[in-house]
């Protein structure tokens, strides 16, 4: 019997719709069951996060001195932040995933995230990341592949005068993955694609104030 695919608001499962669900449900909803967009999690330290990754995607410089000195020192594969697309099967259903590391080794499908801030990143902190078993899971379901050397590297950052800026100090921990990581975190993704899916099912928007 052919299996259905899960009925969720963008189509598909991604890291951060998990994250969010399970941190606040209340937001997930008006970002993507109502398409609030501008109620999504943003701040000043993660708009510089994805100045650095755009840069790094397109191998472009920002144009800010010490923050392309911190880009020159991270490590880097052949694939730059390219989507990973791919199905989670359960024994009733499809679940559609879609993932972007941020640089990844197409021979040996190695990845490391880069992560920017001025929090620290611990050892034990980047080996229980979820977002690098995310990863795992969507490289082992599109490639049969575990990973076997996969990095989080960090760019610490402080607050100037001039706005957010890197203090020059750049940290790489190498994260441990394995088959039993990529199951667990195949069942944690499922369980929440179909609470999202039963929420959404039974979903009604709020009602139009008349003016």
């Amino acid at each position: 019997m052919k299996k259905r695919t899960l009925q969720l608001p963008r189509g598909y499962i991604s890291y951060s719709q998990i994250q969010l669900w399970k941190s606040d449900k209340s937001r997930y909803k008006e970002v993507y069951f109502n398409g609030r967009h501008e109620l999504g999690i943003r701040n000043s330290g993660m708009d510089f996060g994805s100045v650095v990754a755009t840069a790094l995607e397109n191998d472009e410089k920002t144009g800010d001195l010490l923050t392309d000195i911190a880009m020159e020192l991270l490590p880097k594969y052949d694939i730059r932040d390219k989507e990973i697309t791919t199905n989670l099967e359960t024994k009733d259903a499809i679940i559609p995933l879609v993932g972007r590391p941020d640089t990844l080794d197409s021979k040996t499908f190695d990845f490391r995230e880069y992560k920017t801030g001025k929090i620290k990143w611990t050892q034990s902190k980047a080996q229980s990341s979820p977002q690098m078993k995310f990863y795992a899971m969507l490289i082992y379901l599109q490639h049969g592949k575990i990973t076997k050397e996969a990095y989080l590297d960090w760019i610490e950052t402080a607050n100037t005068p001039d706005g957010i800026k890197p203090t020059g100090h750049v940290e790489s921990f190498k994260v441990e993955l394995s088959l039993s990581d990529i199951l667990t975190t195949m069942s944690n993704t499922a369980a929440v694609a179909k609470e999202i899916e039963s929420e959404w099912a039974t979903y009604e928007p709020p009602a139009e104030i008349p003016w």
